[in-house]
């Protein structure tokens, strides 16, 4: 199989993403490579508003998506001494996600289509998400084997079975600001979601959270509306914070390590700064076991306990109580509680005798950056144990429903959330302590965990070689269900 060539956009929120993106099959190992000749991605300025303000993202969609694909073109490979090649398709952000911002990155795409005479490949967002791991094995792949794995000799024969890893079945969570869901990826189109929130998503109730807690000098002066990075690294630095840069007009701009070309030399890789962690949860936590101080509770009344701090309030873990305690075992997630107990602590003081929080009100200032530390930490272990106890039920479920042969081995993690160091440490810990010490967990790297356009550019590639694509006259998708992936609603 030849390889193939892909420019691909991203532009379903705040982030304007650009990549260009060649991937084939070796003959020899079987195995799937990549190179990334390009990417690179715009944030809009959203810090005035704390939070992503759709016009100001859409206005920045505008402004530079045209920029990033003029520089984008100029990365394409060479096609003989003086022209470069036309990409095979074009891949596309086509939802969920703002309808406006997805439509620009979505006409664009189908002018880009009409004027090259080229396919067009609508990713779903999630998906997109869920396979990034996979781009991160192929480009491995492709640095680890050399150049000459991305283009298979003349004549070569078509392996068998092609390998990609992780190879399906594996159970994805994809953990992000507008999503959060636990899926069972069986095949390259079949995500059967088998839980996701029925309120705000973990990456939302974090950034709120970051909001209530974080010293009020330390948010005026963040240079991002991505709170939940600054609350890890608020929450676990005893070092005091320094202020990061002042706001500036001016969107963010992101160079994304590359994995790419040299002008005269279409396959040389020039850097390889992604690597996939790929280890068991029990070998995760050998390494990691002394990071963080937490233990996984052997019973609820346990963990009870455990939850309640010095200054007389608690964070328990979302739905363990609810309906008499009967939902702490379903299949579904709630942050929209934990958001509320937060608020009230940092509004009201706690009783240490009682260990309950009192109808008192307390001023902001009077809160003390050792009490925001552990607000901030307690409020990422009671978010990050709830996702975690329903990874173990969606593993007790596969254990039960389907045969040996076909059990999951693997949890692959995806979304921005995903790079939280602190919740790969509580998904292994509660891995370990409920049995799964066995399971191996993949974390694609930070900088593919948050939107951009290279993962939208391995799915469509993944799609493609599938035999899959789409017509010029698709529309952009608000809401597009995981599991309708291959039968959209009309939105």
């Amino acid at each position: 199989r030849r390889a193939l060539l892909t420019i691909a956009i991203e532009t379903s929120c705040d982030d304007t993403s650009v990549a260009v993106l060649e991937a084939a099959t070796c003959p020899k190992h079987g195995h799937t490579s990549a190179v990334l000749h390009f990417h690179k991605k715009v944030t809009s300025n959203n810090t005035s508003f704390q939070g992503v303000h759709p016009i100001v993202s859409l206005y920045s969609h505008q402004e530079n998506l045209a920029v990033l694909l003029d520089e984008a073109l100029l990365h394409l490979p060479l096609n003989g001494a003086s022209t470069r090649r036309i990409p095979d398709f074009v891949s596309v952000t086509r939802g969920p996600g703002m309808r406006s911002n997805l439509f620009t990155g979505v006409d664009t795409a189908k002018g880009l289509a009409v004027a090259w005479q080229r396919d067009l490949v609508g990713v779903h967002h999630m998906q997109a998400h869920a396979l990034t791991a996979r781009l991160v094995k192929a480009l491995q792949n492709s640095h680890e084997q050399g150049p000459a794995s991305i283009e298979p000799p003349h004549g070569a024969p078509v392996p068998a079975k092609i390998r990609i890893e992780p190879e399906f079945p594996f159970l994805s969570v994809l953990a992000s600001g507008g999503h959060t869901l636990l899926t069972h990826s069986a095949s390259l189109t079949e995500h059967k979601v088998l839980a996701s929130t029925t309120d705000i998503a973990v990456g939302e109730c974090l950034d709120k959270i970051a909001r209530s807690v974080l010293p009020p000098d330390l948010l005026q002066t963040a240079s991002s509306t991505m709170y939940g990075p600054l609350l890890e690294k608020f929450a676990f630095s005893e070092a005091p914070m320094v202020n990061l840069d002042k706001n500036t007009l001016e969107p963010k701009i992101e160079e994304q390590p590359v994995l790419g070309t040299q002008q005269g030399h279409p396959h040389q890789p020039v850097r390889a700064e992604y690597r996939l962690e790929d280890t068991t949860a029990g070998k995760y936590l050998s390494i990691y076991g002394t990071r963080y101080e937490y233990v996984v509770p052997k019973n609820n009344e346990e963990g009870l306990k455990q939850n309640t701090t010095k200054w007389g309030w608690s964070f328990n873990q979302p739905l363990s109580k609810a309906a008499g305690g009967l939902k702490s075992k379903s299949m579904e997630m709630s942050f929209s509680g934990l958001l509320t107990a937060v608020e009230r602590v940092v509004q009201f003081k706690g009783d240490i005798s009682t260990g309950k929080i009192t109808k008192t009100e307390r001023m902001t200032e009077d809160i003390s950056i050792e009490e925001r530390r552990d607000m901030a930490r307690e409020a990422m272990r009671a978010a990050f144990t709830h996702v975690a106890s329903r990874v173990v039920l969606g593993l007790q479920q596969d254990r039960i429903q389907k045969p040996a042969s076909t059990h999951v081995a693997t949890v692959v993690m995806a979304g921005g959330v995903a790079a939280n160091s602190f919740f790969r440490f509580i998904l292994a810990s509660v891995l370990c302590a409920k049995g799964y010490s066995d399971v191996k967990m993949v974390f694609p790297p930070a900088s593919l965990c948050t939107d951009n356009a290279a993962m939208i550019a391995w799915a469509g590639f993944e799609m493609y070689q599938a035999g899959y694509s789409d017509p010029r006259t698709i529309r952009a998708i608000r809401k597009w269900p995981l599991d309708q992936l291959l039968s959209p609603p009309s939105d």
